[in-house]
């Protein structure tokens, strides 16, 4: 092997090592941690959405055998829960937490499926640069590709035109 060649194949395994941990595994985690947190945020408000009508439901239910204090306070919890829990569901809707969850979900899957080139044989250590070349051309891709559906995620939760 030619000193070139030595020099090549070493920014070569630079270039994989630094693109596969500062770039990949980042994108990788990033990904990961969205699909968590709206995830979580979108069963937050489920849940929360859930205890309000059931507040409801036993607040009106309580409601004729209270003392007139406790009856007043039961139909102000009665009214007041639907209108949080709408509240409540415009958040979520505006936010669109199911939206970016699945979005980051698709990225994720679609980064994980991507196959990460092998040292060759002739080369222990470092795949060839025409694979690093063609993982990272799919990497990128991948992230054009998230990037891409930003606009159709705001197209759709755009308020209407009056």
């Amino acid at each position: 092997m030619s000193q070139p060649d030595i020099v090549d194949q070493q920014a070569t395994e630079q270039f994989f090592e630094l693109y596969q941990s500062h770039r990949y595994q980042d994108q990788l985690n990033f990904y990961t941690n969205r699909v968590k947190e709206f995830t979580n945020a979108q069963r937050q408000a489920l849940w929360f959405s859930i205890g309000l009508v059931f507040a409801t439901a036993l607040a009106g239910a309580l409601e004729g055998i209270a003392t007139s204090w406790l009856r007043t306070t039961l139909l102000l919890i009665a009214a007041i829960c639907p209108i949080l829990s709408t509240a409540l569901a415009g958040y979520t809707a505006l936010h669109g937490f199911t939206q970016q969850a699945k979005l980051y979900r698709d990225a994720r899957n679609n980064l994980m499926h991507i196959r990460i080139p092998k040292s060759s044989a002739d080369q222990p250590g470092c795949p060839d640069t025409e694979a690093v070349s063609t993982y990272v051309a799919q990497v990128e891709e991948v992230l054009q590709k998230e990037n891409g559906f930003w606009g159709q995620l705001a197209e759709g939760l755009a308020p209407p035109v009056s």
